[in-house]
């Protein structure tokens, strides 16, 4: 499913970075969790004595309609294969995974009803949306969602927390503007208290006080005014 500012390009680069450093917790928590293309893909763990561990797995968002959605697909909810225009303009007024689905999924380049998105060819938004989001939730029976702002999770004790923050300078998500300087602070505050945080950015935007344990080269989900991604360099930062 199409998500502005979601992991799907570099998924198969950041999640090993993230099994690895999971290894001895119990927990990972995907704290912006957003259409899940991260814990979705995150696997149970092999010690040397074959033994296999299955993390817990939370995954939280603050935009209620897309949690409604991961919700109801876990719950066996099967989204359509075919959106239409009529039903793109519809869709505001849906149950919230209705809304969510289309919202997302049928929309340009993934931004919440930022434009309905026309397939050319034999391309189908809808469908496309539909067979990522059902692969994805193969590998999420388990997953705990909650709709809640990020201060507000419970964080349980030895877990690793990801997360996919509102990238510094992008365009605003859909659901409020992004206080980055309080978000910083309660990562510290996290980790004075115990917990591995790991944040994604790009790497101008690392603020002082962070160390980079990974980086890699991206394209923007947005194009520019000449229509083409630019690139930029996305990186796996801790407090230090």
């Amino acid at each position: 499913m199409q998500y502005m500012g979601g992991k799907v390009r570099i998924a198969k680069y950041l999640v090993p970075v993230l099994q690895e450093r999971l290894k001895d917790k119990d927990t990972f928590v995907d704290l912006f969790c957003g259409s899940c293309n991260i814990i979705s893909a995150i696997q149970p763990q092999q010690s040397c004595g074959l033994a296999i561990k299955a993390p817990n797995r939370i995954a939280n968002d603050l935009h209620k309609e897309l949690i409604a959605l991961h919700k109801a697909v876990q719950q066996g909810w099967i989204p359509p294969s075919v959106v239409t225009e009529e039903d793109y303009k519809q869709a505001k007024q849906a149950e919230d995974h209705i809304k969510a689905f289309i919202g997302f999924g049928c929309s340009f380049s993934g931004k919440y009803f930022g434009g309905y998105a026309r397939g050319e060819g034999d391309r189908n938004y809808a469908l496309n949306a539909k067979n990522t989001l059902l692969k994805k939730h193969q590998n999420m029976k388990d997953v705990q969602f909650f709709n809640l702002n990020y201060s507000e999770v419970n964080i349980p004790s030895n877990s690793l927390v990801y997360c996919d923050i509102p990238y510094k300078g992008t365009t605003k998500y859909s659901t409020e503007s992004f206080d980055h300087s309080s978000f910083y602070s309660w990562c510290k505050d996290m980790k004075n208290k115990g917990h591995d945080v790991v944040v994604s950015e790009y790497l101008c935007n690392v603020p002082e006080g962070w160390e980079v344990i990974w980086k890699h080269e991206s394209k923007k989900d947005m194009r520019n005014k000449e229509g083409e991604q630019e690139g930029t360099v996305e990186v796996l930062m801790a407090p230090k």
